[in-house]
């Protein structure tokens, strides 16, 4: 366990996000991509929902076909890139609002190192393909944090299906305009 602060100072805000990461650090990163599962559809369906996008079909990819994929993800057209654009600042502001600035930086400070290890590990063994490697560990930093400013933000269950896809071993690659793909 990381411990971010000690809770006397900031509440139960540091217990929460703790274990949130905890959940991060136990995710096997990638052990099952591209072996389709129906339940990993409806978890995207369910992020979706949350995050309120209407638009988006779902394609899954094989293991094989995750290198070319990554070099064809777009933002451009994709409803759900216009709402996670605008989502890392709508989520910060929360976090100032409640007072949990400190733990947002401590949490940057910690949690991108904390997760690079194994999803490296995870990418590595999987893929092999430095690019592949290099872009998966990225978001797998990225979207890490994302989940630990939401839990910040009080908004703890607007990534939980990311990362019960995540723990499922499942990777949510991203759009290409309002295609979302999964490995």
């Amino acid at each position: 366990m990381i411990v971010i602060l000690n809770d006397e100072k900031h509440g139960s805000a540091p217990h929460t996000v703790n274990e949130w990461i905890d959940r991060l650090l136990a995710i096997d990163w990638y052990k099952l991509a591209g072996q389709h599962q129906e339940a990993a559809l409806e978890k995207v369906n369910q992020l979706m929902k949350k995050l309120g996008v209407i638009e988006c079909e779902v394609k899954w990819l094989s293991e094989n076909e995750v290198p070319a994929a990554i070099q064809r993800l777009t933002f451009e057209g994709s409803q759900l890139w216009s709402i996670l654009e605008q989502l890392p600042d709508q989520l910060k502001a929360k976090v100032k609002k409640i007072g949990n600035e400190s733990l947002l930086e401590k949490v940057v400070d910690v949690v991108p190192e904390a997760v690079f290890h194994r999803a490296f590990a995870g990418a590595f063994h999987t893929f092999g393909d430095e690019k592949t490697v290099q872009f998966l560990v990225g978001h797998a930093m990225y979207l890490s944090l994302l989940v630990c400013t939401a839990v910040l933000a009080d908004e703890m269950d607007l990534f939980l299906p990311l990362i019960e896809l995540l723990e499922a071993g499942i990777l949510p690659l991203g759009p290409e305009g309002n295609i979302f793909y999964l490995a």
